[in-house]
Order: C-alpha cells, then structure tokens, then sequence
C-alpha cells in the first residue's frame, strides 16, 4: 500500500509546475516504462506497480529492486493521470538537456510555441523516425514531460535530445545556422534543394512569430490542391521533413 503522502506527491506531478519544482515527471504503462528502464537514460526514484507487472518482469526489474513498489489497482488508479494506468507507474528525474553549438550538417526542428501535448510528442516521434537528434521547444510550448507529449512520443524524447530554449539563444549560438520556416506564403517544398538547418513549426492557430519569420533564410510552404485552410503541425512537419531531408 502506498502512503497517502506518496499518493499526494505523485499527483503533484500531474502539473507542470510540480514537474519543474521537484525536477521529476511521470511515465505510464508497461511499453514506456520498459522503454525507460532499458534505456539507463533516466535515474528512477520510484516504481509502482501491479503484482502481476512485478511477476512478469523480474529480469527488467533487477537492477532496481529498491525503488519498486507493489501497489494496488486502486492506488495505481489514483496516482495516474489515466483511466487504466496499465500496470505501472514511474517516477523519475527529467533529461537535461542545453542549446549548444549545432553541426553544420545536421538537421534539427524548433518548434515555437506548438501548445498541443499531442502535436509536440508526434514531432519528437517523427524526428526520431527520420533520425534528427534534436528538436528544440520555445518556452511556450507544451511541457515535454506532460504524460501527452511523453505518450505521443512512443519513447521517442529518449533518443533525440529535447531541447529547452528561445530562438534568439539558439541563433546566438549557432550564427551561421540556416533556419527554415513553414509558412502558408513560403516556396513550394517541391522546388526546394536546402542544405541541413533548423526547420521551423509554428503555432497551431498564430503560426509563427514574426521575429523568427524575419529571420528565417526560407520560408516554406505544403501546396495544397484542396480547400483545407491549414495542415495539423505534426501532420506537417512529417510531410516537410520526409522531403526536405530527400
């Protein structure tokens, strides 16, 4: 049985706020949770779980007998931000990770202000796909470690590194990186033959701030043949990214 203490910590960590004061987060369910604990990439402070978890993931388990937890349906209900939390729950200390100098060869996507946990976690799983290592939040985006975005993710934010900055700090940084930004009035994707830079998603209604418009090098456009008035941000950072890394 868990404490009501530990149940009360833990629900705390349902918000962003809580998230970034004690600088941990939540994962949930047995695919994430197995992802997380084989990857050695995050140090774990607690794992709840089910008996029937325990049972059958003795060896995944080994190495860290002393921050496993047996609890209860209920107690596992109480502590997840899901209806059906699946068996598992964890605890752990965020990924740190700081803007740096970027290669010139390498391509990385900045998203400015992309508010939606689904669009955000989606992005973090398509630069993994298309093996971008880095994708860069604005401070307004959705928190990566929302239970959302680490979802949509599918273990994605463990193998690029995500990122936490302004724009102006990134272009301080890195002067001579070429930034592209999707535009509704930018030149067709199709027309396009761009060295590896930064590709730029804006907002999903305000798009992108025009201090990043203004510094971009291209601005760049999905054609459309239909009377659709935009694309959802992840369904268009994956159509622009398979065809700008062509």
């Amino acid at each position: 049985m868990i404490s009501k203490s530990l149940i009360k910590y833990v629900q705390s960590l349902h918000l962003r706020k809580y998230r970034q004061k004690y600088n941990k987060f939540i994962a949930q369910g047995p695919k994430i949770a197995s992802e997380i604990i084989n990857s050695g990439k995050v140090e774990l402070e607690y794992i709840f779980a089910s008996e029937a978890f325990i049972d059958n993931n003795k060896e995944l388990l080994t190495k860290h007998s002393k921050t496993v937890h047996e609890a209860s349906e209920k107690d596992l209900e109480r502590i997840s931000t899901n209806k059906t939390p699946n068996g598992v729950v964890l605890v752990g200390n965020m990924i740190q990770n700081e803007v740096k100098a970027i290669l010139n060869n390498e391509w990385l996507i900045f998203l400015d202000r992309v508010q939606d946990p689904g669009n955000v976690g989606t992005i973090i799983r398509i630069a993994d796909w298309f093996g971008i290592t880095k994708v860069i939040l604005s401070p307004e985006c959705a928190d990566l470690y929302n239970p959302k975005v680490l979802q949509s993710t599918m273990g994605g934010f463990l193998r690029v590194e995500v990122i936490n900055a302004e724009f102006k700090k990134v272009k301080e940084l890195n002067p001579e990186l070429k930034v592209y930004s999707a535009h509704l009035n930018g030149k067709s994707m199709y027309n396009l033959n761009l060295k590896p830079g930064m590709l730029v998603i804006g907002n999903e209604s305000k798009g992108i701030q025009d201090e990043i418009v203004d510094a971009s090098d291209v601005l760049v456009s999905i054609p459309s043949k239909g009377d659709a008035e935009s694309l959802n941000a992840g369904v268009a950072c994956g159509i622009l990214v398979s065809n700008l890394l062509q």
